[in-house]
């Protein structure tokens, strides 16, 4: 309790400084802990673009300022429609515009067209599609990664539920036939960090 008291004069004090003037290690300590539970709470609450500013792109998106059980991870993989145009080893390809994948310029890049979700799911379902990307692009980098099927309708789900905007070019009937639903149910309702209505928006898409 007393400490309590404390952090609040200390937040009390800070909200009185004039601009320039020099922090007490307390009060730098305290900045710290205030930026902390800010961006804690976004994450509970789902990583919107308005959130992605420079600033969380180069410090906490990174994982500088956060515990190592809640860092991103920094492996980028490609997502969305690009990943459902894909012929994964041992499975077709859902999507039918596997001509674009020739073009890189068309890949969709997680943290770049479509919303990170590593925060929730970590790498699951994320694998090296290096060779199965070659077949398209010769010159693919080495270690490449997509997402899988499930991995991609999940974040496309989730980058669209968030903006709270129907999904694009795609519907539920057109993929099911190769896409395991009952997997990313799973992974929406495990979720801690989804909120309510956005795991609600991401199931109605699957019913559908």
């Amino acid at each position: 309790m007393a400490d309590d008291r404390h952090c609040k004069a200390i937040r009390k004090r800070l909200e009185k400084k004039a601009p320039g003037e020099r922090l007490s290690l307390e009060e730098i300590r305290e900045l710290k802990k205030i930026e902390a539970e800010r961006v804690n709470e976004r994450i509970r609450r789902g990583i919107r673009p308005e959130d992605q500013s420079q600033v969380w792109q180069q410090l906490f998106a990174e994982g500088r300022f956060l515990p190592a059980n809640r860092r991103r991870a920094t492996t980028r993989y490609l997502t969305g429609l690009t990943a459902l145009d894909l012929d994964m080893q041992g499975r077709t390809a859902p999507g039918w515009h596997s001509t674009y994948l020739y073009l890189w310029e068309n890949w969709t890049w997680s943290g770049d067209s479509i919303m990170d979700t590593t925060h929730l799911l970590g790498l699951r379902g994320v694998y090296d599609a290096t060779s199965e990307l070659r077949r398209h692009a010769p010159n693919t980098p080495e270690s490449t990664h997509a997402a899988s099927y499930e991995r991609a309708v999940f974040d496309l789900l989730h980058h669209f539920a968030v903006l709270d905007k129907p999904v694009p070019n795609i519907q539920a009937h057109d993929i099911d036939h190769e896409v395991d639903f009952d997997l990313i149910r799973q992974w929406i309702n495990e979720s801690e960090l989804l909120p309510l209505e956005i795991k609600s928006a991401m199931l109605a898409w699957l019913k559908a």
